[in-house]
């Protein structure tokens, strides 16, 4: 495969051409890297990568708050370095991706208006305007750069990557939606590159000639005008003529359109190959770079072998499965955890947590969280078949304990199973079929069809019980609920039920939402009726998620009501109030997305009939695929018997 072929980045030769993304992540109170990242970085090295990139690195504290990791003095060399030595002991390279800010995007200090290209809102917090750079304060900042990349090489970095992309404060200066300055950084282009170049020239003329630099720059912002295409096109040329740069690493997107940037669950693999072709066209022999979903091996081998890329870049697919590239090469494709698109790892590195994934419970706790053997085979009974309870029978088979797994449906994977059935949620349903692998190769006896009960429980007899059965569909109880039309989403979305042409969705959350759309893409008449005054009103979810669903409901078709409250189901339709008018719907469907409660009055029981149990995911509280994946997964692995 091209993918495992060596290839080289100006100076720097590289074992194969696979490249873990640069992602942003924040860091404890010391702003530099510490021993998580030495482990992380590591495990990804380990894991056959031939060049392991960090995100963003920032050169100066001067106009804004470090919002990660930050190479400003010497002292910040001595864990970096740390970093570097642990790559290279696997025989990959390290880079990492220097910034010298993120300007109008900040969100660290919510009270202080942040410094940009000019005067304009902040992102998060648009009454908060932006203060413009002084002349010298860019200048200032074009020397940080320089004197950060120098740290960086006597720390053992390999190559430097400029980050210019996504909106951040470099692409603030190269556009015109930003930049309204008056001075040489402002104006026609050229001068706002100006920024930019100052920068590439000042870390080649510190680091040396043959020193290797990339830089990461926006292509377009395909559904905002803060990038037009022949901007961007005009950037790549220029970088690709200077001379000073060894690699360039494109994306697309702006932050309005956040799914175009970070890849969500919903987007085909490889969905910015396509994009490569017409950047290629004008930076001639320079390698190019892209990320997208790549974590598709034939998808990523294709890029290679049209020429469309030199190197693919996975982000998320490597913080899922770290073995993604040895697996690849060795032909375990079955044994990749494959990635689910939820940016569980993004939405909650952003609360400052340590980059969690949702479905590897290891990431940033890769010595941490190791699974020792038990010493005596003790039988664990496992109810519920869904992502949770499916993660704790694999896990503590693995361990040695006899496990046993009950599910009272035909199939296994819970709600996610559910979740993985439109055609645009592939990657959730890759996982379910990743999670019913391992539960067959950890040797878990699985008995399907089965419903647990407490005397059922008890004549099994096991040594200690997780009830991971989920909970159950709220109805909301309005005249008319019982009728036949009547249905709730996860039995329509597995297609155990059938639905007719004209359908209410009950509920405009990501259920409500996603099943709505795979209806009306279906050619079905759907209309989702809300009680709130927004659809996806609740959040807590990746915004990149949120604006792609938005994006698919738009464009499906479908119909959307909010501010209506339910309070009839007819025989053929239903009645809602909204602005205090009633209202009548025709239908022949009514889908109940309205939300889940548990029912734990089967633990509940299995406790006070003084047997040893937990219960996880679902079944605590509605919850989401991490909460349900890492529960199952600790739970098993601190159980000691």
């Amino acid at each position: 495969m091209k993918l495992f072929e060596r290839t080289r980045i100006g100076t720097l030769q590289l074992k194969n051409r696979i490249v873990l993304a640069p992602m942003g992540t924040t860091t404890d109170h010391t702003y530099g890297f510490n021993m998580r990242d030495v482990n992380y970085y590591g495990e990804r090295a380990k894991g056959g990568a031939g060049l392991i990139l960090t995100g963003a690195v920032v050169c100066s504290e001067e106009f804004e708050p470090a919002p990660c990791q930050k190479l400003t003095s010497i002292k910040d060399v001595y864990m970096l370095h740390q970093v570097a030595e642990k790559v290279h002991n696997y025989g990959a390279k390290f880079g990492i991706q220097l910034s010298p800010g993120i300007g109008r995007m900040n969100w660290i200090d919510p009270s202080t208006p942040p410094y940009s290209a000019s005067p304009c809102p902040n992102y998060y917090k648009p009454e908060l305007i932006c203060r413009e750079l002084p002349t010298d304060g860019v200048k200032r900042l074009v020397k940080a750069m320089g004197t950060s990349a120098k740290f960086a090489q006597d720390a053992g970095v390999d190559i430097i990557e400029i980050h210019a992309y996504g909106g951040y404060l470099i692409d603030q200066f190269n556009s015109s939606k930003w930049n309204h300055r008056t001075d040489e950084y402002g104006g026609s282009l050229e001068n706002r590159m100006r920024f930019m170049m100052e920068i590439i020239e000042e870390v080649r003329r510190v680091c040396g000639k043959f020193y290797p630099i990339a830089v990461k720059m926006t292509l377009d912002s395909v559904d905002d005008p803060e990038r037009p295409l022949e901007e961007g096109l005009h950037i790549a040329k220029t970088l690709a003529e200077s001379g000073l740069v060894d690699l360039i690493h494109f994306g697309r997107g702006a932050y309005s359109c956040r799914w175009r940037m970070v890849s969500s669950v919903y987007q085909p693999p490889g969905f910015d190959v396509e994009a490569a072709k017409t950047i290629r066209e004008v930076t001639g022999n320079v390698p190019l770079m892209a990320h997208g979903k790549l974590n598709h091996p034939e998808v990523a081998e294709e890029a290679l072998q049209s020429g469309a890329l030199d190197l693919i870049a996975i982000g998320h697919g490597l913080i899922a499965d770290p073995y993604w590239p040895n697996k690849v090469k060795k032909g375990l494709l079955d044994e990749i955890n494959p990635c689910i698109g939820c940016g569980e790892c993004h939405y909650n590195s952003m609360k400052g947590w340590p980059r969690p994934c949702a479905v590897n419970p290891e990431a940033m706790h890769e010595t941490e969280y190791v699974l020792t053997p038990v010493t005596e085979k003790k039988r664990i009974l496992v109810i519920g078949a869904g992502p949770g309870g499916m993660k704790a029978a694999a896990t503590a088979a693995q361990r040695g304990f006899d496990v046993t797994l009950w599910e009272k449906k035909n199939i296994m994977g819970g709600a996610m199973a559910a979740a993985g059935a439109p055609d645009f949620k592939k990657d959730v349903r890759d996982q379910v079929e990743y999670l019913i692998r391992q539960v067959n190769k950890y040797g878990v006896h699985v008995e399907l069809n089965k419903t647990a009960t407490l005397e059922e429980v008890q004549k099994f007899n096991p040594d200690f019980t997780v009830v991971a059965s989920g909970c159950d569909p709220i109805i909301i109880p309005v005249p008319g609920k019982d009728k036949p039309i009547v249905k709730t989403a996860i039995p329509v979305m597995l297609g155990e039920e059938t639905v007719g042409e004209n359908v209410v969705v009950i509920g405009g959350g990501d259920v409500g939402c996603e099943l709505a759309s795979d209806l009306a893409l279906k050619g079905k008449n759907v209309t989702i009726v809300e009680m709130l005054d927004r659809i996806m009103a609740r959040g807590g979810s990746f915004v990149a998620n949120e604006q792609n669903l938005k994006y698919i409901l738009k464009h499906s078709g479908a119909n959307i009501i909010c501010s209506a409250r339910l309070t009839e189901i007819l025989d053929d339709g239903i009645k809602y109030i909204k602005e205090n008018e009633e209202h009548i719907l025709s239908c022949d469907t009514v889908i109940f997305a309205a939300g889940f409660r548990p029912d734990q009055t089967l633990y509940e029981s299995i406790c006070d009939a003084g047997l040893e149990c937990i219960q996880i995911g679902d079944n605590v509280r509605m919850g989401k695929i991490i909460d349900a994946i890492h529960q199952g997964y600790n739970s098993m692995r601190v159980l000691e018997l």
